[in-house]
Formats: C-alpha cells, sequence, structure tokens
C-alpha cells in the first residue's frame, strides 16, 4: 500500500486542474470525492484531513488557486517575451 502522501498524489493529478473554477460546491465535491477513494483504497479518512490541513476543499482550493496564480504569471512571462 501506497504512502498516504503518495496516494494523495496520484489522485491530485487524476483530478487535474479544473481551470479557474471558484465553484466551492465544486472543491467540496472533490473533497467528498478523495474521502471516499481513501477509504475505499483501505487508508483513514482522518489522516488524509490531517494530511489537508484539516479541510480537504480548503486544501484543494488553496492548491487550485497557486495553480491559476503559477500560470498567470507563466502566461506573463510569455508575453514580456
Amino acid at each position: 500500500m501506497k504512502l498516504l502522501h503518495d496516494w494523495l498524489d496520484d489522485k491530485l493529478e487524476e483530478l487535474g486542474q479544473a481551470g479557474y473554477e471558484n465553484d466551492t460546491s465544486m472543491f467540496e465535491k472533490h473533497a467528498d470525492l478523495l474521502r471516499a477513494q481513501a477509504a475505499a483504497d483501505g487508508y483513514d479518512v482522518s489522516e488524509l484531513n490531517e494530511l489537508c490541513g484539516g479541510d480537504i476543499a480548503a486544501f484543494l482550493r488553496d492548491r487550485q488557486a497557486a495553480m491559476n496564480e503559477a500560470d498567470m504569471a507563466d502566461k506573463l512571462a510569455d508575453d514580456d517575451a
């Protein structure tokens, strides 16, 4: 069985980047999906919650915001080139 951190990395890659999504309900749905998948794969959901800083949906929102920010910085750099 993979370490939970590695499992989460794989699942986040599968979810991909949802774009510039600001819909809170989408992050909640993804959090619910991750909880269900973790339980089905034999992981302790409370450990997943802890790994995500106590709030899986907020973790996903923060991750998305960081990815969007990085994408925007890349686009600005391309425009300057």
